[in-house]
This record gives C-alpha cells, structure tokens and sequence, in this order.
C-alpha cells in the first residue's frame, strides 16, 4: 500500500481561507457620503460613488431638413442607389450639362458657398 501524501487544500484548513461576507450594494443611504469617482471623498469609509452619467449614444437625434435632401428625394440629382447582393452602390444617370449648372448654383446658393 502506498501511503498518499495529504496536501493542503483550502477545503482542509478553514483558518487559512479568506473570510468573505456578503454586503449588499451600495445604496444611497441619509449617513453616506455620495460623491464623483476618482476623487478622495470616493476612498472614505461611507461613500457611495455615483455613476457616469448617460452618454445619449443610442438616443434618437431628430434630422435637419438641407437642400441636398429635397433634391434627392425629388430626384433632381443624377444618382439613384443600387442595391446589390455586394452592398449599395452609385448608379450616375445621364443629364444636360446646363441641367448640372442648375443644380450646382442652387446647392452652391444653399452652402453658402
């Protein structure tokens, strides 16, 4: 019989296992201290670090009506969107030089340019 050697687990010695308590979450309470992260007042003993504020990264942002819209959407530009099985591309149409001159003067007018 082969003697097994007894290894220290720390199942076996419940002295040498670190002690965890279970603390609820941080809660604003009336005698705690609620203060930014990162600063001295978050190392206290009774502080609560408040949270970063939101970002707005998904919040819906209405879209300003420009020149370059109505155009498009009047079809006055001489693009059309083609849609592939590889993405969208640029489809050009043909159209009249003085056409182009047109719509360049009324975009140039509304850029300010």
């Amino acid at each position: 019989m082969v003697a097994e050697k007894e290894t220290l687990s720390l199942n076996k010695c419940p002295d040498k296992m670190p002690k965890r308590t279970k603390l609820p979450l941080p809660v604003h309470q009336p005698h705690s201290l609620v203060s930014e992260g990162f600063t001295v007042k978050a190392m206290m003993k009774n502080s609560v670090v408040r949270g970063p504020p939101t970002a707005g990264a998904f919040k819906e942002r209405p879209t300003k009506p420009t020149a370059f819209r109505k155009f498009y959407e009047r079809g006055d530009f001489p693009i059309a969107l083609e849609h592939d099985s590889k993405g969208n591309k640029i489809a050009w149409k043909y159209m009249s030089p003085s056409t182009v001159a047109v719509i360049r003067a009324l975009l140039e007018a509304d850029l300010g340019c």
